[in-house]
């Protein structure tokens, strides 16, 4: 009697470990080739055809739990062109992706070699990382479609992107504007604005015509973030003032062309408004400037900016 309940007891503990994944190689099947995988969930749609597209959430983490990578965390699906000639069965990535079918919920055991192929080395050594380490790498397709259609998807999931991104830069517009005519108001500067949302100063009007699009200009700057941190500028003394100055940069005139982008949107809007020989300043919401990118140690993602500019010359 004292056996028979102790080998229930054993075969409940052996369940429970399985269960919580302690036993590693639990519910895990092996394939011809030896790739190890579990089915988490099994779909209901067809496997690819040659030149289909699949679309994919792809998860990838150590046996102990820590996440590599999670493309969830991303607004679009990863995608890939299915052919069968590419896709075969290696016993690694190519032959888990060639199993899989619309709906499935996969997971494959992978060496992290095998699987990070040219990023290993860095990811090594970001998370302890060796060549005998295994990744568990979770494939979930969300769907597979003809090439055609895809087209139409992408086209789709683009206007949206584009529709989202609109909306959100509006929403910083307004919070940037707010923040730029309370820095007026706090240092009793009184500017002027245009509908974009730029707020400029002309502190010398300068003669003649104001250059248009298609005009080469050249122009003397000092930029700096809203809090006054100078951050470049193309005069050597203030450069030293500021500390920062570059032995090895040519101090000069910026020379650029109005309308080519290839400067922020706020200088190309700024600059219009002023005439050769004119001094400037101009109060750049982030969307005129460089928006949610991080640029150099000073400009943060959504950094409202400062030029102070002088219109040199119109070639």
């Amino acid at each position: 009697m004292r056996n028979k309940k102790y080998i229930q007891q054993t075969l409940i503990a052996i369940t429970l470990i399985c269960s919580l994944g302690a036993c590693d190689n639990c519910f895990f099947k092996k394939t011809a080739t030896g790739l190890q995988y579990k089915v988490a969930r099994k779909g209901e749609g067809p496997g690819p055809k040659d030149g289909e597209v699949m679309l994919f959430d792809i998860l990838y983490k150590t046996k102990g739990g820590k996440t590599l990578f999670n493309s969830a965390e991303q607004d679009i699906p990863i995608v890939l062109q299915y052919y069968d000639s590419v896709y075969q069965k290696d016993g690694g990535l190519k032959e888990a992706i060639s199993m899989l079918q619309k709906g499935d919920s996969t997971i494959f055991k992978l060496s992290a070699k095998a699987l990070l192929g040219g990023d290993f080395e860095q990811a090594a050594a970001q998370h302890n990382l060796d060549e005998s380490s295994t990744l568990l790498l979770h494939l979930s397709v969300k769907d597979i479609m003809p090439e055609d259609a895809f087209r139409e998807w992408e086209a789709k999931q683009y206007n949206l992107m584009q529709e989202k991104w609109k909306e959100k830069a509006e929403q910083q517009l307004q919070k940037d504007v707010e923040a730029i005519d309370s820095y007026l108001k706090e240092n009793k500067i009184t500017a002027q604005s245009t509908a974009s949302g730029l707020r400029y100063v002309i502190d010398q009007p300068g003669w003649g015509t104001s250059p248009q699009p298609g005009n080469k200009v050249k122009v003397n700057y000092t930029g700096k973030t809203l809090e006054g941190k100078v951050f470049d500028t193309s005069l050597a003394e203030v450069a030293e003032k500021q500390g920062v100055h570059n032995p090895l940069r040519a101090y000069e005139p910026l020379e650029f062309e109005l309308g080519s982008k290839q400067v922020i949107q706020g200088w190309e809007e700024g600059i219009t408004l002023l005439k050769k020989g004119a001094k400037a300043r101009l109060f750049i919401p982030s969307t005129l400037a460089y928006g949610e990118h991080t640029v150099g140690e000073h400009i943060k993602a959504n950094s409202i900016l400062i030029f102070e500019v002088e219109l040199v010359d119109i070639l």
